[in-house]
């Protein structure tokens, strides 16, 4: 009987510790559950399933699927590079993926019954599973496969790199947002007015700022986001990795973080929001800019449309004969302009006639007068 009370109380014991961490521990993505009940084996793929092997990773898929799985296999391959070079380490080296015909096939394909309706895709760490489906139960717009597969696939690495160690809410959803690039205008746009407005949130209201449901649409959100970028950034990479390495024997993440930077986190997060009014504070100059020279090039077309379409419209003028004359220029003063010389026109005959009679009288001697006299008004010759 001792024995049975002692049993009780060490599992009463376990329990409360167990409930305990469960309590003390940061909340899980709701798109990365954390399945550690034994009873929760991965199920049998359905019936008809094919398969693909690439680079370590197994592709399973309804055969609807299959141009679409094929297209997403190279952006999966790059964010698993990046993944890798973001946490230091090798990571996804055997993982599997399913993708169900329609999201109501998503609870038979994973070992968890719940599914949150929001999620393009979930991720299992522990069972190195992410399943997802083509559509979607919040929108009529396919399921992109080279975001949501990266995004999942995104938590589980960090799991890894973590070696499933507890990792705030807001380093899963903002790194996962990074490496797939999802929703990079939203958060841009989410990020621009909360810097001119000044309303950004601290690092330590991240957590509470993650709505459970759809939280990439959230300014907490793209800051997580905009947060894992400033934070795997080349310049401070080697200290987020070091902040990995500690957070892996059990050393809270934001600690450990402080740590790896030899600064406070108040410090770490003055950094980031400098960072972030460089790069977001001048883009509304930059755009008025662009505006402006927009605005001119419009300028600038209309009015050559406007003269096209008015000189199309006007009749054309006569054509001239042009004199080929130079004309004087207005600047010199006018020259006096010579006069015709006067025409002689002869008549062909009169020169003719006068040349024969001076012909003529050079041949014949001319005529003796012969005397006349006048009687009553009359001449008359005398013989």
């Amino acid at each position: 009987m001792r024995a049975w009370s002692s049993a009780v109380v060490l599992v009463s014991i376990a329990a409360w510790l167990f409930a305990a961490d469960a309590l003390a521990a940061p909340p899980r993505p709701q798109d990365a559950p954390l399945v550690t009940d034994p009873r929760a084996d991965v199920p049998a793929r359905p019936t008809g399933y094919l398969e693909l092997q690439e680079a370590g990773l197994t592709f399973a898929y309804h055969p609807s699927a299959h141009e679409r799985v094929r297209a997403a296999i190279p952006a999966v391959l790059r964010a698993r590079k990046t993944m890798s070079e973001l946490l230091g380490r090798e990571v996804l080296a055997a993982v599997e993926i399913r993708v169900a015909a329609v999201p109501e096939e998503v609870r038979s394909l994973g070992p968890m019954e719940d599914v949150p309706g929001y999620a393009p895709a979930l991720a299992f760490s522990k069972q190195r599973l992410v399943v997802t489906s083509l559509g979607s139960h919040r929108s009529l717009e396919p399921t992109d496969l080279g975001v949501a597969l990266p995004h999942a696939l995104a938590h589980v690495a960090l799991d890894e790199a973590l070696d499933h160690k507890p990792a705030p809410l807001w380093l899963h959803e903002g790194f996962a947002a990074h490496v797939a690039g999802e929703a990079s205008a939203i958060r841009a746009q989410s990020l621009l007015l909360a810097t001119l407005q000044r309303r950004l949130h601290g690092i330590a209201a991240l957590e509470g700022g993650l709505p459970a449901d759809a939280p990439e649409t959230s300014l907490a959100y793209a800051q997580a986001a905009d947060l894992s970028r400033f934070l795997t950034d080349k310049p401070r990479r080697a200290a987020f990795v070091g902040a990995l390495d500690r957070a892996r024997t059990g050393e809270a993440f934001e600690q450990a973080l402080a740590a790896a930077h030899e600064a406070p986190l108040a410090q770490i997060e003055l950094a980031w929001r400098e960072d972030l009014a460089r790069r977001y504070g001048f883009l509304p100059v930059f755009l008025a800019g662009i505006g402006v020279w927009a605005l001119s090039v419009l300028v600038l077309f209309v009015r050559r449309v406007f003269e096209r379409r008015r000189a199309a419209a006007t009749p054309a003028p006569r054509k001239e004969t042009r004199s080929l004359a130079i004309e004087p220029s207005p600047l010199s003063p006018p020259r006096p302009r010579p006069r015709p010389a006067p025409l002689i026109i002869e008549r062909i005959d009169d020169v003719d006639a006068e040349r024969e009679r001076e012909d003529i009288g050079k041949t014949f001697p001319p005529e003796a007068e012969v005397p006349k006299v006048e009687h009553d008004g009359d001449w008359h010759t005398l013989h």
